[in-house]
């Protein structure tokens, strides 16, 4: 779609116009809404104008504007000396609305569902490091967190030059298809374990054992290294996942015992969502041309309410109505789809955009895929830290509550804004 920058010219647009006036053999009035004014030329030639309304979101209009069957733009601004810019009805034809003083084309820069970003830039960004000894008062929880973020970082640059394969040895104990990219972040998160003395124990995604590194650690963790293999080779948005538990804990309490969480989402950039003492806080790498870890959101708010959906295991609906009727309603109600199929981007977005809600329900044959270790608790603590809510997708209670009693224990799950949970909880689980 054309920009009003890159529009045709006002006095260009009326000189056409004027020609086109010229070369009719009738004059060609609009009378109204839904009046078309036909005549007949030596040709038998009909040309109809029609009265468009554009209508903006609470109803009220906002300018009439009239097209020729032709197709040719005769709005009341442009004869006034104002600008236009450029759109298109259901027809093909061009369509302009009046949005304030400036005439924009229905649905400007992409459609009216769209949410773009609100972020104003700032001239200075703080680092990783100031905000860590402002906002984390613990001085080894500083420490773990700048660690994982190095990892981050070198993942990244992994993902920038190793070609997405099958890995010639497949050592996934769950029968996951692992690809090069996926061994290599696994292992570099290994020598993190082993080389950094705060961390006790650790476990992978890729393997189903808690493994000891250092007796006198003061933190157990768990990874997904990289959540999103069957849709890396497409160059889609994929991500790092970690959770961070207090040793005294262990891994095997819950999610609300976390410290902290962190998840990695490598896309065009590279940003890093994490929770600090006040709240969720995003960061960006390479920014700027700061070679490091930039924050790019501070105190992230998830709203309440929402209206962007992102609907999991959609075959679930095939066999529970319920969630086939909440899907429903997401449609009669203009909500805006947003889903990819990877956990990372899906769940991030709610971070990025302040609203949204990612369903994951299960039925008899297509049963609970997420880990509650892995993949849920980490990202329920993000989430309700930002004043979002979650669902454990059974009682409707937080996933934060629900015991880990297995490494690879699966879970439902509901998480974003609050009240689509409360939806979700109320349409799906009653």
């Amino acid at each position: 779609m054309l920009s009003v920058s890159q529009s045709l010219g006002v006095q260009d647009q009326q000189q056409e116009w004027l020609q086109r006036e010229v070369q009719g053999s009738s004059s060609r009035r609009a009378f109204g809404f839904g009046i078309l004014v036909g005549s007949a030329c030596a040709a038998c030639v009909s040309f109809a104008m029609v009265a468009l309304f554009h209508n903006d979101a609470s109803g009220a209009n906002q300018s009439s504007q009239f097209i020729s069957a032709a197709g040719y733009l005769r709005p009341a601004q442009a004869r006034m000396g104002h600008p236009v810019g450029l759109g298109r009805t259901a027809y093909g034809h061009q369509r302009v609305v009046s949005l304030g003083s400036e005439a924009k084309p229905e649905g400007y820069g992409a459609s009216h569902t769209s949410f773009y970003t609100d972020a104003v830039k700032k001239d200075s960004y703080p680092t990783l490091d100031e905000l860590l000894e402002k906002k984390v008062a613990d001085k080894d929880t500083q420490a773990i967190i700048k660690t994982m973020f190095d990892g981050f970082g070198t993942i990244t640059e992994l993902l920038r030059k190793e070609l997405v394969t099958v890995a010639e040895k497949q050592e996934s104990v769950f029968g996951d298809v692992q690809l090069g990219v996926d061994v290599e972040a696994d292992n570099l998160m290994w020598d993190i374990c082993k080389t950094n003395p705060l961390i006790k124990e650790g476990a992978s995604e890729e393997e189903p054992e808690v493994r000891v590194m250092h007796d006198d650690g003061k933190f157990s963790i768990v990874w997904d290294p990289l959540d999103g293999s069957s849709i890396v080779d497409n160059n889609w948005a994929v991500g790092t996942i970690v959770g961070i538990w207090p040793a005294s804990s262990g891994i095997m309490s819950t999610g609300r015992e976390q410290v902290t969480s962190l998840v990695a989402l490598y896309g065009p950039r590279t940003t890093v969502f994490v929770v600090f003492d006040d709240g969720v806080y995003e960061f960006t790498y390479g920014a700027n041309g700061y070679d490091g870890w930039l924050a790019s959101k501070e105190r992230i708010q998830i709203a309440k309410d929402s209206k962007i959906f992102s609907p999991a295991n959609m075959r679930a609906a095939q066999e529970d109505p319920k969630y086939d009727k909440l899907f429903d309603y997401w449609k009669q109600n203009r909500y805006t789809l947003r889903y990819t199929g990877g956990l990372v981007p899906d769940i991030c977005q709610q971070f990025t955009k302040g609203m949204g809600v990612f369903v994951n329900p299960t039925s008899e044959k297509s049963p609970a895929k997420l880990r509650l270790a892995f993949e849920a608790a980490p990202f329920g603590l993000l989430v309700e830290k930002a004043g979002g809510k979650t669902s454990d997708g059974v009682s409707g209670g937080s996933i934060l509550d629900v015991p880990v009693t297995g490494i690879d224990q699966r879970t439902p799950l509901a998480i974003g804004s609050a009240n689509e949970v409360d939806r979700f909880n109320e349409m799906v689980l009653k």
